[in-house]
C-alpha cells in the first residue's frame, strides 16, 4: 500500500506543471494577437498620415508651376476633369513596357471645363504620343514624375490655350 500511495502523487504531480503550461499558451496567444494588432493599427495609420503629406506639395507645386500665381494658398480648387486610365506602350529596345496612367484635371470654372471637354480627344492624343517617346528610366521616380507632370502641362496648354487648366493630378501609375 504505501507504494500505490507514492505512485499516486507523483502523477499529480506531473500534471501541475502541464496545467500550468496549458495557461500560459492562451495567455501567449492574447498577447500576441494584441501586438499583430497594434502592429496593423500602425502600419494602417502611417499610410494615410503620409499619402497626405506627400499629396499636399504636389498639389501646391501643381499649382505654382501650372497656374504661375493665378491660385492663393488656402484657395478652393476649381472643377475637376477625371480621364480614363491610359495604357500605353514605352519606347524601349530590349523589352516591351507599358504604363498605366490616370489623371485628374483642375480647371478654372465651369466655362473652362467646357472647352476642355470639347478638347478631350486631342488631350489624349497629346498625353498618349508624349509617353509613348518615353522611355522606362525617363519615368522613374518623383523627379520622373514631376518632370511628366510639368511637360505634359506644357503640351496641354498648347492644345487649350489660355491657362485653362490650372493643374494635373496623377491619381494612378503603374509601369510594367
Amino acid at each position: 500500500m504505501a507504494q500505490n500511495e507514492e505512485a499516486a502523487p507523483a502523477p499529480a504531480e506531473a500534471k501541475t506543471p502541464r496545467a500550468g503550461g496549458n495557461k500560459l499558451i492562451p495567455i501567449i496567444l492574447v498577447v500576441n494577437v494584441a501586438m499583430m494588432g497594434a502592429v496593423l493599427l500602425m502600419v494602417m495609420r502611417k499610410p494615410s498620415a503620409s499619402s497626405s503629406a506627400s499629396v499636399e506639395p504636389a498639389a501646391s507645386s501643381g499649382h505654382g508651376e501650372a497656374a504661375s500665381g493665378e491660385h492663393v494658398a488656402g484657395a478652393t480648387p476649381g472643377p475637376i476633369l477625371k480621364l480614363e486610365n491610359f495604357v500605353i506602350q514605352l519606347r524601349g529596345v530590349d523589352q516591351d513596357r507599358y504604363v498605366r496612367v490616370a489623371f485628374d484635371m483642375e480647371v478654372g470654372g465651369d466655362a473652362d471645363r467646357e472647352v476642355v471637354q470639347v478638347r478631350l480627344p486631342q488631350i489624349r492624343d497629346s498625353i498618349i504620343t508624349y509617353f509613348s517617346d518615353r522611355t522606362l528610366d525617363e519615368l522613374r521616380g518623383s523627379e520622373g514624375i514631376e518632370r511628366t507632370k510639368s511637360a505634359l502641362m506644357k503640351r496641354l496648354d498648347e492644345v487649350v490655350p489660355g491657362r485653362r487648366i490650372h493643374a494635373l493630378y496623377i491619381t494612378d501609375f503603374i509601369i510594367q
